[in-house]
């Protein structure tokens, strides 16, 4: 008997073997924990018409974000951004602390680090 033949015999039993054993291999790799590094986009909202950005924003922030792995490979398709909202600001300083609760992410996700930790922006009135 050839080694060709030795190959094709029972190959649809060797297919499914084969696909058995990833299937496994996903399960078991896609529920262990795991941790991510991205770079995502810092966006205003509601800015008021008379006000404008005196000092320059970090135009993104870094994120590490911890979950199952399965959710991480899901989030390259995702958009995150941290969405600063600037409805009811006035002319002057303004700190945003919390990064983290700006950043919309699925359910068993959870952000470990972030950086910077707080932005701090000078708004101007606009001549």
């Amino acid at each position: 008997m050839s080694v060709r033949e030795k190959l094709s015999e029972n190959l649809g039993f060797k297919a499914l073997a084969l696909f058995l054993a990833m299937a496994l291999w996903l399960f078991v790799t896609a529920g262990t924990e795991g941790e991510v590094a991205l770079t995502v986009p810092v966006q205003f909202r509601n800015i008021p018409p008379q006000l404008s950005p005196g000092s320059k924003a970090p135009p993104a922030v870094e994120l590490k974000i911890a979950g199952p792995r399965i959710l991480l490979w899901q989030l390259a398709g995702e958009r995150l951004a941290v969405t600063l909202d600037l409805q009811g600001v006035g002319e002057g300083s303004v700190a945003f602390t919390s990064l983290e609760r700006t950043v919309r992410l699925r359910s068993g996700l959870r952000i470990t680090r972030i950086q910077p930790s707080a932005i701090e922006l000078q708004l101007v009135r606009q001549e």
